[in-house]
């Protein structure tokens, strides 16, 4: 079946037609949203791509990724730096960020991927360098792996199986040290008479700017541990502010924005997206982090979800609280292998 591929860059040309109908129609969360993903690249020098894979029916697949410099000077992209092709979305941490329906085949899949490394070789010229493919899990493995590639282990992401019909059972589920934890924190954020938390979706309580200065700032204390990556812009938090999928956890006390969390909702599989907060020493409050685990799982719970992705980062305390380890590879492909 011929397959038409569009490659698109989200900052400068409008949303690809169909785009929208194939994220609802796949079960995409609003990582995939077009507006969200434009968003991202405000004040950056990345520069978000997307693949639209198309056949017969309509959008087939969609490969998301970032163009970025190996060496970033400004906020602006370099003219005259070598180019990397980073294929992640901003915001996302669950997995690889291609998809295809499952009319295609995996062996059509790796073909269809080859074909947008050559388009992408194509648009962005000789200045790129090659394409990194990170959070790759091992069934999707065989689809960007092959002759000349590097393929390393890399930080790998979370997910909870959830298997409770309450909170309760959830934490009565934990080793008996965490479950006694976790209970006192609860107990005592609860018995908090300053503390506002608030959740919700579609907020107009909020700024984005403070949202984002936020995450600046728990992104900075987090850059050795993960690969590099410029924090979300404001207008990135806008969008998930602005939308009816996106539920926004907030903290605050003397009208002070102490901590939140986004989730992304689904009804299978809703993820925790970035978290942020400050440290006690700047005025934050310990254990707020434990309590919205509590709210999203209830949340999940509630909705009947199957499951709940974490994200990577602080495996051993998400393990402790009932999530799984995903082991995720990075494969980086130089651009004389790729296509």
């Amino acid at each position: 079946m011929p397959v038409h591929l569009d490659v698109v860059d989200v900052c400068e040309e409008p949303e690809p037609p169909g785009w929208e109908e194939f994220r609802q129609a796949e079960g995409l969360s609003a990582i995939w949203a077009y507006d969200v993903i434009a968003a991202s690249c405000a004040g950056t020098w990345e520069r978000p791509l997307v693949a639209v894979f198309r056949d017969d029916q309509g959008v087939a697949g969609a490969v998301g990724a970032v163009r970025t410099a190996l060496r970033p000077r400004a906020q602006r992209l370099p003219r005259r730096e070598p180019l990397l092709l980073d294929v992640r979305l901003p915001g996302h941490s669950n997995g690889p960020t291609w998809h295809f329906s499952d009319r295609v085949t995996p062996g059509d899949r790796r073909l269809l991927i080859r074909r947008f490394e050559q388009a992408a070789r194509r648009r962005l010229g000789w200045m790129l360098t090659g394409v990194l493919y990170r959070m790759v899990t091992e069934p999707h493995l065989p689809s960007v792996a092959r002759r000349g590639a590097i393929v390393r282990e890399s930080p790998g992401s979370t997910v909870m199986p959830l298997r409770w019909t309450s909170v309760a059972e959830w934490i009565g589920s934990l080793s008996r040290n965490r479950r006694s934890t976790l209970r006192r924190q609860l107990k005592k954020i609860a018995g908090s008479d300053d503390l506002v938390v608030t959740e919700g979706r579609a907020r107009t309580d909020l700024d984005p700017g403070e949202l984002a200065e936020l995450n600046r700032r728990h992104t900075a204390r987090l850059a050795a541990r993960f690969d590099p990556r410029p924090p979300l812009p404001a207008e990135c938090f806008a969008e998930f502010l602005r939308r009816e999928d996106v539920t926004v956890i907030s903290y605050e006390a003397a009208r002070r924005l102490l901590a939140f969390a986004v989730v992304f909702d689904h009804p299978v599989s809703p993820a925790y997206g970035p978290w942020a907060a400050l440290q006690p020493e700047e005025g934050g409050r310990r254990d707020l982090y434990f309590d919205s685990y509590a709210r999203i799982v209830g949340r999940a719970l509630a909705d009947g979800s199957e499951r709940l992705y974490g994200g990577r980062g602080f495996v051993e305390v998400k393990s402790s609280l009932g999530f799984d380890y995903v082991p995720m590879k990075i494969v980086a492909v130089p651009r004389w292998a790729m296509g």
